[in-house]
């Protein structure tokens, strides 16, 4: 994941239509292809965006599901 905060004399900004661009060497250093859709997770307080490539959440989710599912199971 990549986290972003706000910076006035930061060297990226979000454009016209509302697109933030990452760095290509934070991208590979999260496997984040060009045109991936990514999830945004704002954390207001703090001022604060966060990337979670769709690949991890997918992950997440799964892991999540198989606990859940195997929560019952007696073995």
């Amino acid at each position: 994941m990549l986290v972003i905060c706000s910076a006035s004399d930061g060297r990226h900004q979000v454009g016209s239509r509302g697109d933030l661009p990452l760095p290509a060497n934070a991208r590979h250093m999260c496997r984040i292809e060009p045109g991936q859709p990514v999830l945004l997770a704002a954390i207001v307080r703090h001022d604060l965006v966060v990337v979670h490539p769709v690949s991890t959440v997918v992950r997440l989710l799964a892991d999540l599901h198989t606990h859940l599912a195997g929560a019952g199971d007696d073995r």
